[in-house]
């Protein structure tokens, strides 16, 4: 049985042998996996790889089943049954195979490409692989990741993640700063500290709440906001699809806000 395995393997690297045969030909540079996240544009998982002797960015995107196979491992979480990059490493093992290293070649397309150089009974074999798949198995296996120096050139940037301004302005629908003494004479407001409420984004859950430009937000949550960095760490921690109870000083006068926060 293992010999037939080992026969289905060589004919799967003969099959794909011209191509990565010019893919090891390319110079290639060791890399580490530096985090996984989430795209903000797509919305899509990527997995970032860096350089590991001048700290260059990869940024693969990959699909959700991948990321979290990766972000298990990294994050060394247990689980109860093998999962299939898991699988995957335990027929090698048991094989008596040794996973050298993987590569990322190119990048055609928008479509990564990438492949695994194995080691077993004086056989080597380069498997064709999607690097999502090579990075998960390389990780449980405690093998190198390689990227060549042609997939770094074409590699795109990688995707900026939103300020905690920006997540408040897209949760809350505001735009709001510090209220300072002169902010709040040109407002006419005796109030000195709390938050100035200086844009409220048209049809946003604040503007369906009530709140309005000119506003002072002086509490969240029972927490007393002094800056516009406090209301941002408290969106930040709150979970979506919950409610944020805002303290305000409309006009001069007190009030109660409740806004639903979006998903």
């Amino acid at each position: 049985m293992k010999s037939e395995f080992w026969l289905f393997l060589a004919f799967l690297a003969f099959l794909c042998g011209s191509e990565l045969q010019a893919a090891q030909g390319a110079a290639s540079v060791e890399t580490k996996v530096k985090t996984v996240m989430v795209d903000p544009a797509s919305q899509s998982p990527v997995v970032v790889l860096e350089t590991v002797a001048d700290k260059k960015l990869l940024p693969i995107w990959i699909d959700v089943p991948e990321a979290r196979a990766i972000a298990i491992e990294i994050e060394q979480i247990k689980v109860p049954r093998p999962l299939t990059h898991d699988l995957i490493r335990n027929i090698l093992q048991g094989l008596g195979a040794t996973l050298q290293r993987v590569t990322i070649t190119d990048l055609r397309n928008s479509t990564y490409f990438a492949y695994l150089s194995l080691s077993a009974k004086g056989q080597e074999l380069q498997i064709d692989s999607r690097p999502s798949d090579a990075i998960a198995v390389a990780l449980r296996m405690k093998a190198p990741i390689f990227a060549t120096i042609q997939v770094l050139a074409k590699s795109k940037p990688v995707p900026s993640q939103p300020t905690r301004a920006e997540q408040t302005q897209k949760k809350l629908g505001i735009q709001a700063q510090d209220l300072t003494a002169e902010l709040a004479n040109l407002f006419d407001s005796q109030q000195q500290k709390g938050v100035l409420v200086t844009e409220v984004a048209l049809g946003s859950n604040a503007m369906k709440a009530g709140l309005q430009r000119g506003d002072i937000i002086i509490k969240a949550n029972e927490q007393v906001i002094g800056s516009a960095s406090e209301l941002e760490s408290l969106i930040h921690a709150t979970k979506p699809l919950s409610q944020i109870k805002l303290e305000v000083i409309k006009k001069g006068k007190p009030a109660t806000i409740v806004v639903d926060l979006p998903s």
